[in-house]
């Protein structure tokens, strides 16, 4: 996937999500903004996303996938490519960098009692 076509699903999915439409002139600014991160935040060339690791059998995290321009990370892959995934994802592809991030979010977790996010997530 290139990055126009990144763009142009995150927009899409940002409507479909969207409960209150806000007037024309705040969706259109947040479009725009939305834009630019992602203009940014990804290179040109193929970049693959969370559907290329399937094979994986990881559950998304929900809250990524409904910010990914804020939550979503730019990943350079053990065979030198790109990818734009959650950090479901990110931790199966690079248990052994990531590790200590799920650790201290299941900490967390544990403090403040908040849900288990290995709790199945819709994509």
């Amino acid at each position: 996937m290139d990055k126009a076509e990144i763009i142009a699903r995150t927009l899409a999915r940002m409507n479909r999500t969207m409960v209150h439409q806000p007037p024309i002139s705040v969706e259109s600014d947040e479009e725009d903004f939305v834009i630019s991160v992602l203009q940014d935040s990804l290179p040109e060339g193929d970049v693959r996303t969370c559907d290329d690791f399937q094979n994986l059998n990881v559950v998304c995290c929900e809250i990524c996938h409904e910010n990914p321009h804020y939550e979503l990370s730019l990943i350079e892959l053990p065979d030198g490519g790109k990818a734009w995934v959650c950090d479901a994802v990110k931790q199966a592809i690079h248990p052994e960098r990531y590790r200590s991030t799920e650790e201290a979010g299941q900490m967390l977790r544990t403090i403040f009692g908040e849900p288990d996010d290995s709790a199945p997530h819709s994509r």
